[in-house]
Formats: C-alpha cells, structure tokens, sequence
C-alpha cells in the first residue's frame, strides 16, 4: 500500500512520479527495440532508488574551495556553518554556495545539522579529505 502523500518524502514522491511515467511508457512502446530501451532505462533506475549508482567523485573547484574552508574553520564556528557564512568568507554568491554544499552533502562530506538557518557540519569524512597538490 503507498503511503499518503502528505508523510512522504521528496525523493519517495519523485520515485513515485517517475515510476509512474516509465510504466506508462512500457505500456504505451509499439515495439520490442523500444521496449529493450526502457528496460535498460528501468534498470538503471532501480539502480539509482537503491544507491548503486556511484558518482565520478569528482569535486568541484567550488566545493573543493568550501570544504577546505569549512576545514580550516571547524573548530572556530563549532563545526557549524551556514551557507550565507561561507558565501561571505569565499567572496561568492550563496546560490553557489548552496550547489557546493548540496554537492559535498550528497558525497557524505557534510550533513545537515539544523534549521532556521539551515547549518551544516563536516562528517568525518569531510574533516579528513585530502587535497591534492
């Protein structure tokens, strides 16, 4: 049974939308190469819902300059950072601030720690990445 809307998440109502669609189009494919071509789409979504799918690990030059900062900083703001802080501290915009962090949140770098502002801190994983030189 799915769960009311209201109590779900984001990622469980996106999920949702879009297994939606793709049963849909497996109903509606006129032939068997097409039909082939949605199951490798299928596939990889499964793949995805269920955190198979890796990423390059690639960090970006912008979230390679926040983590370091957020790392020469950890232990005078209490490992508690904000965007709007961080944006300041880089001279950049807080949209892209934001995209850094959502980025280093997805890798496990940082977490979300709290609300109204929204903070961040380092993992451990965060505290002990290694640039290269």
């Amino acid at each position: 049974m799915k769960r009311e809307k209201l109590q779900m998440t984001k990622k469980e109502r996106f999920i949702e939308f879009v297994n939606e669609i793709m049963d849909a189009a497996m109903v509606n494919a006129w032939d068997d190469a097409t039909k082939e071509a949605w199951k490798d789409a299928f596939d990889f979504f499964e793949d995805l819902k269920n955190n198979k799918v890796k990423n390059s690990g690639a960090m970006t030059e912008n979230g390679k300059k926040l983590l370091s900062w957020m790392q020469e900083n950890v232990d005078t703001m209490n490992n508690l950072f904000t965007s709007n802080e961080a944006a300041e501290a880089l001279f950049t915009s807080g949209r892209s601030i934001a995209g850094s962090m959502r980025k280093l949140k997805n890798d496990g770098y940082v977490e979300k720690t709290g609300k109204d502002p929204v903070r961040y801190s380092l993992t451990e994983a965060g505290k002990n990445y290694q640039f290269d030189n």
